[in-house]
């Protein structure tokens, strides 16, 4: 967890609902199931493999923050003519986090639907946005 994580935390424990998107996601894995909405509880370990990839690809921390730092670092460093390696490295570097944007946006969506208005999970649609995440790390690893 992050610190972006505590405010929707909160305001899930005291019954609370605001009109802000939020950043980060109930920590429901450390909540009893009396604290938590039945569509929670109802798709807990689903909903906790999205969070998990969710954080992945949108933490600054997180697998795809730490290695597109690495790649553009790799590109700052490089001295090809031309700066082709550079240009080449921050281009796909551009396009990775504009997947990241729009899956981030999704997954965060369907958590706070299902945390804040007790929707029920469309579990294929979460597995295959786990599958997109899945697919965006091995993407930014392979660089």
């Amino acid at each position: 967890s992050d610190h972006t994580d505590i405010r929707p935390t909160i305001l899930e424990l005291v019954g609370l609902k605001d009109d802000y998107a939020h950043e980060g996601r109930v920590l429901f894995e450390d909540l009893a199931d009396s604290a938590l909405p039945s569509s929670v509880v109802n798709a807990r370990q689903i909903l906790t493999q999205l969070s998990q990839v969710y954080k992945e690809i949108d933490a600054p921390v997180g697998q795809l923050g730490l290695k597109t730092l690495q790649v553009s670092t790799k590109a700052i460093e490089s001295n090809d003519p031309g700066d082709s390696t550079y240009t080449h490295l921050e281009n796909q570097l551009s396009s990775i986090i504009t997947q990241r944007d729009s899956l981030a946006s999704q997954m965060i969506t369907l958590l706070e639907q299902t945390e804040f208005a007790n929707q029920p999970v469309n579990t294929q649609q979460a597995q295959q946005l786990i599958n997109q995440g899945n697919a965006l790390l091995q993407q930014v690893n392979n660089m």
